[in-house]
């Protein structure tokens, strides 16, 4: 893996789930929070179900790339389980954004808190396109950026890989999309959307076999002077 070269870039943009923290780490952690809960609270035995409906239709919503994301991330998922839209939410936001913030820090992926400093150090503009809303993540992460969009951004409305969210970073940067760099953890989403954008995108990937364009931690990616001893940072 070659690393990479800040004098090819004025911007990085990073997804955020699965890419600056350990996602299967995060989930098996709140599968343990959510089987507690069960136990404490026999009544609430469907919330994994609907917690895991919310989430394949969101995926769904992505698939199709259907405008309104806003809206029918909670719509769709509600109508299919016979709940209301506003209930779901209120049971996502505290499952799936509030809890997991707590066990960000310990989910960290590797090198990322000095590769953000030592792009940073370098003059390159560092922003976060997420498919979630990011700035809690962001900060329970230790982690800045100069600019954050959300696929449910108002001026958004759509999740990746339809290209809109990307597209608002290039133009709130107002960098050349040529002078960009995306790096995310899916091909199909964050690999799609870069490339319909005309960003060059650099992909994490978490298991299997490494593969040219792929890096697994953010050690891998600094120079050797800018490597701290420790694994953590």
């Amino acid at each position: 893996m070659s690393r990479l070269d800040p004098r090819s870039w004025d911007a990085v943009v990073f997804d955020v789930d699965g890419t600056l923290y350990e996602q299967r780490l995060m989930r098996r952690r709140m599968l343990v929070e959510l089987a507690l809960h069960a136990l404490r609270h026999p009544g609430q035995i469907g919330l994994l179900r609907r917690l895991q409906t919310f989430r394949r239709q969101r995926e769904l919503i992505g698939e199709r790339e259907l405008e309104g994301a806003r809206r029918l991330q909670y719509e769709l998922p509600a109508e299919r389980l016979g709940v209301s839209a506003d209930s779901l939410s209120r049971e996502v936001v505290e499952w799936m954004e509030r809890r997991p913030l707590r066990h960000l820090a310990d989910c960290r992926v590797p090198g990322v808190r000095r590769f953000f400093a030592h792009l940073r150090a370098a003059g390159i503009r560092i922003a976060v396109l997420s498919d979630y809303a990011a700035a809690d993540k962001l900060a329970a992460l230790g982690l800045e950026a100069s600019l954050i969009v959300s696929g449910i951004d108002p001026d958004v409305d759509r999740l990746k890989p339809h290209p809109a969210g990307l597209e608002a970073v290039l133009g709130r940067l107002d960098a050349p999309r040529e002078r960009c760099l995306m790096i995310g953890d899916r091909d199909d989403r964050d690999g799609e959307c870069a490339r319909r954008a005309g960003v060059a995108c650099l992909l994490r990937r978490t298991s299997g076999e490494p593969e040219p364009g792929w890096f697994r931690t953010y050690l891998e990616l600094l120079p050797g002077d800018a490597r701290p001893s420790g694994a953590g940072a």
